[in-house]
């Protein structure tokens, strides 16, 4: 879905800085509304009308999951959220304005290196809102106790190795959703390669054996987060490749534990979603900063990793403060998320491979819907 919907984003972006409706690029008009180009249930609605309050600058959100409407307003944005691994693509295409970091002045404090992620040719394109990775995942007690199982396991009994996809144990029980850019890259880390997104000619080939070896463990793909969680509750699937951590609060709605391991001994594909102005908003300068900076405050930022369970940009520390818990950021809450793993540090953080861009974005496409054909099969 990201690379469908980055396409969409890309589009739209072309067309804002071709300038169209009269060239005035962005959303036009006064500098006291802004449009921007966002994740469902990055900006609640009742968040938007706060801010407007507070501020006097009107916020129009469209979600990219309705590509739709992208096309239909294809001239209307004055920020994006980009996610990690697409910068160069839309730098590149002189599609982005760099970002002024003496105006982000409250800058995210995740705990890792989110600006490398965010930047292309030495230049920093975004500012982190919220990040998170692509854990394996499985629902509890799923894990049969046999001796030909164990190479899998850590000392735990948790499943450690991304190959216990592909056993025959699994066979029409694993859940991996349709998404060739952010599933691709656990390929790789399963035959041990280090770099998921720069492969030699061989171990493309390689990647692309291993993927349609994928095919008999998998009942049908699913279509987003919504979808996998409803496989996982109702047994369809009982371990996989997990599209959001959020799916574990949903199913616990259902009276289903889902287990997660984050730190996979091959390493975890992550991402990060980031504040991108695009040319024509960069015609509103201080209006667009001034939505940055309120975003990133601790009572914004709260709200929102208290009602997704995403992971926004807060450090520990300020997901713990007493402004965090007053907004609604419980303990409970917070536990739910990926903050309590970054008191890990160094040690949970370089097993995350944040997304970058690939060495053929076209052919991982070409592969990947030819894996879904073969599904079909």
């Amino acid at each position: 879905m990201r690379a469908f919907v980055a396409l969409f984003i890309a589009a739209a972006l072309c067309v804002v800085a071709a300038g169209c409706s009269g060239g005035s690029g962005g959303g036009g008009g006064d500098d006291k509304t802004l449009n921007i180009l966002t994740w469902e249930t990055y900006d609640d609605p009742a968040w938007l009308d706060q801010f407007t309050e507070d501020t006097g600058i009107k916020v129009n959100a469209v979600n990219v999951g309705s590509p739709a409407k992208v096309k239909a307003n294809p001239d209307q944005f004055d920020v994006a959220l980009v996610t990690s691994g697409w910068f160069d693509n839309y730098a590149s295409a002189g599609l982005l304005e760099p970002i002024d970091s003496s105006k982000v002045t409250n800058a995210p404090n995740p705990g890792f290196d989110w600006k490398s992620v965010a930047s292309s040719g030495g230049k920093q394109y975004g500012v982190l809102y919220n990040w998170g990775d692509q854990p394996l995942a499985w629902l509890d007690g799923s894990i049969p106790n046999s001796p030909e199982l164990a190479k899998y396991l850590d000392a735990q009994g948790r499943p450690n190795d991304w190959n216990i996809l592909w056993d025959p144990a699994f066979t029409g029980k694993v859940s991996v959703f349709d998404d060739p850019t952010s599933v691709m890259p656990m390929i790789p880390l399963a035959l041990g390669f280090t770099d998921p997104y720069h492969l030699s000619p061989d171990q493309f080939q390689q990647m692309q054996d291993k993927l349609n070896a994928l095919r008999p463990q998998i009942k049908r793909l699913t279509s987003g987060f919504n979808d996998q969680a409803t496989q996982f509750t109702n047994g369809e699937a009982t371990i996989g490749y997990l599209n959001i951590i959020s799916e574990v609060p949903m199913l616990e709605k259902s009276g289903k534990k889902l287990d997660v391991n984050h730190q996979v001994k091959q390493g975890v594909p992550a991402w990060s979603d980031n504040y991108s102005i695009t040319k024509g908003g960069a015609k509103k300068a201080d209006s667009v900063y001034k939505f940055i900076n309120y975003t990133m405050e601790v009572p914004w930022q709260a709200r929102f990793i208290a009602a997704t369970g995403n992971s926004g940009s807060l450090s520990l520390q300020q997901a713990q403060s007493p402004d965090a818990v007053k907004s609604g950021l419980t303990p409970d809450l917070l536990n739910a998320s990926l903050i309590p793993a970054t008191a890990g540090g160094e040690e949970f953080f370089k097993g995350l491979k944040f997304f970058q861009s690939v060495e053929d974005l076209s052919k991982r496409i070409d592969v990947w819907n030819q894996f879904r054909l073969g599904m079909a099969t």
